[in-house]
């Protein structure tokens, strides 16, 4: 009797959950409006209590927000005061050296193509390994182009012509292992052998430890050249070093060629 008597309790209970969940149901649907204007009065009656209590946090929010701004609105200025800094410093490099360039180039590029004979050659291929690095250019033997010619640019020395076909040719860059060109320093006149160096560099040898030779002095070809024609503009002199039980100093030289972005070329063929 017990047990039957709580299964009706809960039935009872069950029905009354169900009845209520249908009248909600119910009036969720069919009056939606009295839900809506239920809320509306909700709203309604907060609105004063949100209003002032937004507009007493609003500044806050704005103040927090505002210092949130500043850092990244300081960080982005440095940044770019940073990079304005960099890009500055490289203009005035970048002017100096053309200013430089020409100055060098009217003592010398362009007196040596009013003397000399030279032919425009387009580089048509470039290779490099561990022991080269050459071009390749669109004229050759029946260009008038011979071995031992040199190659140069408006910023300078190349390098010089190592193989001659009827139609083509190979041209060393002073940058190969077995470059090997006279040079002088432009200041002290001293003479010196420019290499090409297993890694890529250029060096100037032969310079006794005891010579004062200084970093930025420029570097011209010697006239000691069979085909090579003396004064024209190899390079600076970018790194001097002492090395122990060496009796020359260890010269790095910065071409003012650069031979990745070499497009066209002059032959000396005088």
């Amino acid at each position: 009797m017990a047990p039957l008597k709580k299964n009706l309790k809960s039935t009872i209970v069950l029905a009354v959950i169900i009845v209520l969940c249908i009248i909600v149901i119910t009036v969720s649907f069919k009056d939606a409006s009295l839900l809506k204007k239920a809320k509306s009065t909700t709203l309604d009656f907060f609105n004063p209590i949100q209003e002032k209590t937004f507009l007493l946090f609003q500044p806050i929010s704005r103040l927090f927000n505002g210092i949130k701004d500043y850092f990244k609105l300081r960080e982005k200025m440095l940044a770019l005061k940073n990079e304005n800094a960099a890009l500055q410093k490289d203009y005035s490099e970048n002017i100096n050296l053309k200013i430089e360039n020409e100055s060098l180039r009217k003592m010398f590029g362009l007196q040596i193509r009013q003397e000399r004979k030279t032919l425009l050659a387009n580089v048509i291929g470039f290779y490099e390994n561990k022991w080269q690095s050459q071009i390749i250019l669109n004229v050759g033997k029946s260009n008038g182009i011979l071995e031992g010619m040199a190659v140069i640019t408006e910023e300078g020395l190349v390098g010089v012509v190592v193989l001659s076909s009827n139609n083509t040719s190979e041209v060393r860059l002073i940058n190969d292992p077995q470059s090997s060109i006279g040079a002088r320093v432009l200041s002290s006149r001293k003479l010196g052998i420019v290499e090409g160096g297993l890694d890529k560099k250029v060096y100037l040898n032969y310079i006794a430890a005891s010579e004062d030779i200084f970093k930025g002095d420029i570097l011209i070809t010697s006239e000691f050249g069979e085909y090579i024609p003396p004064e024209i503009l190899i390079g600076r002199i970018k790194k001097v070093s002492i090395v122990a039980n060496n009796p020359y100093k260890q010269i790095e030289i910065e071409p003012f060629v650069d031979f990745k972005k070499l497009e066209n070329v002059l032959v000396i063929k005088g």
